[in-house]
């Protein structure tokens, strides 16, 4: 108490007390005041240790505080993205975005489209670049910047005779392989075989494409998915064939979607930047893999209206 009291400049009766009242407020003996010299208790000993490490991280934000006083001033920008465009574009994307004329401090996040929504919604992130444009939320902007068609993916062996054959043909001779049911991709597909009537046993299911790829590249069995993901998978393409779906088709939009009233104008830049990286970066990659959309390619950027552009659609 006394070493303690001296260390302080404080005397050695306010240490004592000071040290009752801690005791007091969380309910445990913090020494053991029948040995000398007095000895900590393990509850003691515990609170040490966790004083200490709050003391270090009270140190490092003083540290981090300063160090971003010091820095030219950014605007930040916490992004979730979709795991298929994470991996596709988010690379190039992010690097423009901190490293380009907008100049942004990025956090970025990836996952299932349903967590971005939550996410938005709680303020843990202040934009998301998802598959679902969560039209039921008023308060939220969107700025669409892709739509891509539903493809069928088959093993490579299986291309010559699976090409012009009606869907519902090909899943009665072939297990489909699909997005689980808790994606946003896994929902669009479900809807689309309910609305051709179409049953099909689920057996297999995946929350990403490079799995599911790799399920079609075996020999498993076939997968409606979309070029983005055939870019993230890109591994398993020489064993795939990529294919028209059947008519009757049907496509998903990749949507950038913040808080009304919070990016009113960084929104549209950002969703330009994400356009630009697309056409330059992305759109290559796909017409690369599948030859045969390089007419519609162009076609499945948004090019945004000036309406469009006033209403943050």
């Amino acid at each position: 108490m006394s070493a303690a009291a001296a260390q302080l400049g404080m005397t050695q009766s306010a240490v004592s007390q000071a040290m009752k009242r801690a005791e007091a407020q969380v309910d445990v003996t913090l020494v053991h005041r029948d040995r000398r010299p007095l000895v900590a208790t393990e509850a003691g000993r515990v609170l040490v240790a966790h004083i200490r490490e709050i003391a270090n991280r009270a140190e490092r934000a003083i540290e981090e505080v300063r160090a971003t006083a010091r820095r030219p001033s950014r605007q930040d920008l916490r992004l979730g993205m979709v795991d298929t465009f994470a991996s596709s574009v988010g690379p190039v994307l992010i690097r423009d975005l901190m490293e380009g004329s907008i100049a942004l401090r990025v956090t970025a996040f990836s996952g299932l489209a349903h967590s971005h929504t939550d996410a938005l919604m709680r303020h843990e992130i202040d934009a998301a670049i998802t598959s679902d444009p969560m039209d039921e939320l008023d308060e939220m902007m969107r700025f669409t910047l892709y739509r891509e068609p539903f493809v069928l993916v088959a093993p490579v062996a299986w291309g010559d005779t699976l090409r012009d054959t009606p869907l519902r043909d090909i899943l009665f001779e072939h297990r489909l392989i699909r997005y689980s049911a808790r994606s946003h991709m896994g929902m669009q597909v479900e809807r689309h075989l309910r609305r051709l009537r179409i049953e099909h046993p689920q057996i297999l299911s995946f929350d990403t494409s490079d799995s599911l790829l790799a399920m079609v590249a075996g020999g498993v069995g076939v997968a409606i998915t979309t070029p983005l993901c055939l870019v993230q998978g890109a591994i398993h393409m020489p064993a795939l064939s990529v294919l028209p779906l059947p008519s009757p088709g049907f496509s998903r939009e990749l949507t950038l979607v913040t808080r009304r009233g919070e990016f009113d104008t960084l929104g549209p830049r950002v969703a330009e930047a994400a356009r630009d990286m697309l056409v330059k970066h992305t759109l290559p990659l796909i017409v690369g893999h599948i030859p045969w959309l390089r007419e519609t390619a162009d076609e499945m950027i948004w090019r945004p209206s000036v309406a469009d552009a006033d209403q943050g659609a």
